[in-house]
């Protein structure tokens, strides 16, 4: 209770509008994992049926009292490793190491991105995110100053209160819990003015427990290397101009998405990119997908998962059809082809 009180009173009267306008400063998509926390959250906020990933994200709140992750969920503390990663990672660091399972798989992935699109990809550092910084209030305070601009004497204050709790919960394993990681994601500065963000280099970074979810919903075999695909497509789109439209809002934020899934899935099922099995890349995604995004109306909206899935499987078929000669599209080339398709995708089902 003592530190649920301290927290309270040092936050910003205006935080709940911090966190969000730090989420937009910052480009941070939710994954699909983190909407399945959203959802055991506050279950009334959205109307889907409970699916692989929900239960995952279920066994991994049992342990943990309700009081005190609702707290941590409301200071923004599930978002702190993916902040620390943006503002302080770096390729190479050993605190930012990927785990020792996945380098050669996610490091070859990588590599045969930045060969595959014609996009200039040698500015992307490859990076994890891990938990350890949960319980370290000198690597939380100035999270809280620089991302939401709280007065450093009251970002103290918070940040030591928010280790303790961390540390008091063995359900939250010391901050090792996937729940804090449960995301990867792609960051570009590109066109940013914010001098916090504009001298940071491009970053793809896989949180821990990202790569958890992955194989605990049956999917770790491809679900890595799909995931890499969507998310260096997100690097295609920042370097190649692709994220501007004239779309708006949940719509805008659709098309971006259900193209890095159709771009994604070109490169890892090309004969010249990771020449995965199609009909696996597909059901794993399918799998994925089915974290039933039902927020149609929120600025984050994915797409439903039949759309995701159809964006998938077209490019999988633009893939398939350059298989004989092998050749690859150039990235706008991709793009035209994706555009004349979106209507179709986005249609309603019949």
């Amino acid at each position: 209770v003592r530190l649920l009180a301290t927290i309270e009173a040092d936050l910003p009267a205006d935080w709940t509008a911090r966190k969000a306008a730090a989420l937009e400063r910052f480009g941070i998509e939710r994954s699909t994992a983190q909407e399945a926390v959203e959802r055991a959250i506050d279950p009334t906020q959205y109307q889907c049926a409970p699916t692989r990933l929900d239960a995952y994200v279920g066994g991994l709140l049992a342990g943990v009292d309700p009081r005190i992750f609702r707290v941590l969920a409301s200071v923004g503390a599930l978002d702190y490793a993916t902040y620390d990663a943006i503002l302080f990672g770096s390729q190479g660091a050993p605190g930012y190491a990927l785990p020792k399972a996945y380098v050669n798989e996610l490091s070859q992935s990588f590599r045969a991105a930045q060969k595959f699109w014609d996009t200039d990809g040698s500015d992307i550092q490859l990076m994890a995110m891990h938990g350890d910084l949960m319980t370290d209030p000198a690597r939380i305070s100035p999270i809280l100053q620089i991302v939401f601009g709280v007065p450093r004497p009251d970002a103290d204050a918070i940040a030591a209160a928010v280790a303790e709790l961390v540390a008091t919960d063995p359900g939250l394993q010391g901050g090792q819990s996937p729940i804090f990681t449960l995301n990867a994601f792609a960051f570009s500065a590109a066109g940013e003015t914010d001098p916090a963000l504009s001298r940071l280099p491009d970053k793809l970074v896989f949180g821990d427990g990202m790569l958890d979810a992955l194989q605990a919903i049956g999917v770790g075999d491809i679900g890595p290397r799909a995931v890499l695909g969507h998310e260096y497509a997100h690097h295609v789109q920042y370097d190649a101009g692709l994220t501007a439209s004239p779309l708006t809002g949940p719509e805008a934020t659709r098309r971006t998405e259900l193209m890095a899934d159709a771009f994604g899935t070109y490169f890892v099922t090309h004969k010249r990119g990771l020449a995965l099995n199609a009909a696996r890349v597909l059901e794993a995604e399918q799998s994925f997908y089915q974290v039933g995004d039902c927020g149609f109306d929120r600025p984050g909206h994915h797409g439903t998962p039949n759309q995701r899935l159809a964006a998938s499987t077209w490019g999988w078929s633009v893939a398939d059809a350059a298989q004989k000669q092998g050749h690859v599209l150039p990235s706008l080339t991709l793009d035209a082809q994706f555009e004349a398709k979106l209507p179709e995708l986005v249609a309603p089902d019949a």
